[in-house]
């Protein structure tokens, strides 16, 4: 009798650890608004793999909330909000699009090609209409380049307009360009979005996208579908924007306000643990760099390189985490004993006893690096170097300066290294990227030294209700979205 209780107890706390098991479970899968879950998941099943086991497969209908910022503008090309120049993703197509991170495909363009980089002849795809009926032409194309010519916009090429010399029309559906100089980049830059060739005012919403404009309040801007897609026909009925501050967002996100999110600096990989959303990690247009004052003790090329490549092999010291580290010197990078047999070529001395460097005799005066007033991650960096420039026998020394009038001081040439930063564009190689710098900070000064340093991280988050294909990059964070559904909630879970 004894040994029969012994085993119903058994059975019943065994039958308790699972019950409490199971109850675990479903918190997970709950969406709280905790940013990481108190209980981990234990499947080691990527979350889109868990969730394909319960999703019968796509299905129309439904609305997709998304954020942006207060409305400026409802020309794409007058914009100067990023998140404002998303809205048009939905409503304009462009002639080619950045499908990944160094792809780019033809969209509106059924076929191209060139001779040496200079005549480009291009064919539009055949029944592309705007949300109004009327069919794409090249006549469109046209008057687009020449709304890109008188614009400003941050977000596209718009000095390829200075570079084209003629724009001939050979019928509705194909046109050629021929360029002053010829551009091997020059498809990376027709990313544009089209617009019709009867556009004359702002609140003429009208494109060749999956979505249509159809209202804007206060609160919110509304997309509905357009059922005669060329491409496809889009799934979500809706595409609803509501209008936040940036720094409301993530919020917003929490409270299930929004269905997608975007943060950046933070540990990415606490999101596996999230069973109630996804999220794609892509490298971000915001990137860090260092300037070499071209009349700095520096400023000389091979101290300049010794610079780069000592940088280059102490540079994970930095300790920024999740980010992406530019590799242009790691090939052969040098340790400080190489750093500093580089400067004793290069015309220096080194006092070993007293860890120094001179010149003619002479003490190194101190290396200043100019750093904006309260700009934390350029300070971080301004330390590392300070750090690795006295280890190695050169002093170094921080100047804080006004955010406003940082670029003018860099210019005025008083300091001789300065950690700074710039967006990538996606037409450029980073070579471009670095020459507009070098114009920008050394009035076109090709001496000026600058070393890539790192590129920032962020991610999209989404809710895990939101299903298809997600190839976010810095140029198009809701990449794929044509294809996105919300499958349909019944009692038993998602089907």
């Amino acid at each position: 009798m004894k040994e029969n209780r012994i085993l119903i107890a058994a059975i019943v706390i065994f039958f308790i650890v699972h019950l409490l098991a199971g109850c675990e479970s479903s918190q997970v899968f709950s969406e709280g608004h905790d940013l990481i879950p108190t209980v981990p998941v234990t499947s080691t099943e990527p979350v889109d793999k868990q969730v394909k086991l319960i999703d019968s497969g796509p299905v129309h209908g439904g609305t997709l909330t998304l954020a942006t910022t207060p409305v400026d503008s409802l020309n794409p090309f007058t914009t100067s909000g990023r998140y404002v120049s998303y809205i048009f993703l939905f409503i304009y197509e462009p002639l080619f699009i950045q499908s990944s991170e160094n792809n780019f495909e033809p969209w509106l363009v059924d076929g191209y090609s060139h001779t040496a980089f200079t005549v480009w002849n291009f064919k539009l795809k055949r029944d592309v209409r705007f949300h109004n009926g009327r069919e794409l032409t090249s006549y469109d194309v046209r008057y687009t380049i020449r709304e890109l010519e008188n614009s400003d916009s941050p977000f596209y090429e718009t000095g390829i307009t200075n570079n084209i010399k003629e724009f001939n029309i050979i019928s509705s559906s194909e046109f050629e360009i021929t360029l002053n100089k010829p551009d091997d980049a020059f498809i990376k830059k027709l990313v544009f979005p089209i617009l019709p060739q009867t556009y004359e005012k702002e609140d003429d919403v009208t494109g060749t996208g999956p979505y249509c404009f159809d209202t804007m309040t206060d609160d919110e801007l509304r997309l509905v579908k357009n059922n005669n897609w060329w491409y496809a026909e889009p799934y979500l009925e809706n595409i609803v924007f509501k209008i936040y501050e940036e720094e409301e967002m993530l919020n917003a996100f929490q409270n299930n306000e929004i269905d997608v999110a975007f943060v950046k600096n933070v540990d990415f990989s606490k999101y596996h643990y999230r069973t109630d959303i996804d999220f794609r990690v892509f490298p971000s247009n915001e990137s860090h760099f260092l300037y070499v004052n071209p009349d700095s003790i520096f400023g000389q090329s091979r101290r300049q390189e010794a610079l780069f490549r000592y940088v280059a092999y102490r540079l994970h010291e930095l300790n920024l985490g999740q980010v992406q580290y530019f590799d242009e010197y790691s090939q052969e990078p040098i340790d400080i004993d190489g750093f500093r047999e580089e400067l004793i070529r290069s015309g220096l001395n080194y006092d070993e006893k007293k860890n120094i460097f001179t010149y003619y005799n002479r003490k190194l005066d101190k290396i200043l690096i100019a750093v904006p007033h309260q700009d934390l991650p350029k300070l971080h960096t301004a330390n590392f170097l300070v750090n690795i420039l006295g280890d190695a026998g050169i002093e170094a020394e921080i100047v804080s300066i006004n955010k406003n009038s940082f670029k003018r001081e860099i210019r005025n040439g008083k300091y001789d290294l300065s950690p700074v930063s710039d967006v990538l564009k996606p037409w450029e190689a980073l070579t471009d990227t670095i020459k507009r710098m070098q114009q920008d900070l050394g009035y076109g000064r090709d001496e000026s030294f600058i070393l890539p340093l790192f590129r920032n991280q962020q991610a999209v988050l989404f809710k895990n209700t939101i299903r298809g294909e997600k190839s976010a990059n810095y140029w198009n964070p809701y990449q794929g979205f044509y294809s996105w559904y919300k499958p349909i909630l019944s009692e038993g879970g998602l089907k």
